[in-house]
């Protein structure tokens, strides 16, 4: 028993430093002996838990992939009325990026520069994301056809509230680092107050200005 929860705790060592790694330096500029001298093992032991680095890189993927859809299972199993799980929806991604601010930009430069990796790991990327967008689009559509929100394409509804989530985790940093003075606080209180404003900008989207 203890064996096996050391191999575990030697595991998720390993792909915690990788995850920072990566996040902080890129998928190429992290290499497996700087991951193997962060998580406090030799590189061989790295090696022995994972064949490559872009084993690790699938491991860290799959465990982020898993928490995003973990965080929706509540939402989608709550049987809430529409606005209700719709907004928990908005939120519920807002929050995950809130928690992983790098992991956009990460995918999004692995995507360019790397998009061997991307492609062998795109079937898993879209079984994950198929699931939760699909639920969403299913109560979007069967509340269009009660009458009680406006038309919309619910694909585009869908792509609007990811990009605007998404907009705000790679444009605020990038003010931040250009206007330093602003600080850490004011910055967080600019994303916090970007949550609120995409909420309320897609319940004016479907039910106008007027519903309360």
């Amino acid at each position: 028993m203890k064996n096996n929860e050391e191999n575990g705790g030697t595991e998720q060592a390993i792909m915690a430093a990788a995850e920072e790694l990566f996040l902080e330096k890129g998928y190429n500029r992290a290499t497996t002996t700087m991951i193997a001298a962060k998580a406090g093992v030799t590189h061989a032991m790295l090696h022995y838990y994972f064949r490559s680095k872009e084993q690790i890189f699938t491991k860290v993927l799959d465990k982020n992939l898993e928490e995003l859809l973990a965080s929706f299972r509540p939402v989608m199993k709550s049987g809430a009325p529409f606005w209700e799980t719709l907004e928990s929806g908005i939120s519920t991604h807002f929050d995950y990026l809130m928690k992983h601010p790098e992991l956009p930009n990460f995918i999004f430069e692995t995507a360019r520069y790397n998009p061997e990796l991307m492609e062998a790991y795109k079937p898993r990327i879209r079984e994950t994301l198929q699931r939760i967008l699909d639920f969403h689009i299913d109560v979007l559509q069967k509340e269009m056809e009660s009458g009680n929100i406006s038309r919309t394409d619910p694909v585009q509804l869908m792509l609007d509230i990811v990009t605007l989530n998404l907009s705000a985790f790679m444009f605020i940093p990038t003010v931040g680092k250009v206007f330093p003075e602003i600080g850490e606080d004011r910055l967080e209180q600019m994303l916090s107050g970007r949550k609120a404003e995409i909420i309320t900008l897609i319940k004016s989207r479907l039910y106008g200005n007027s519903h309360e």
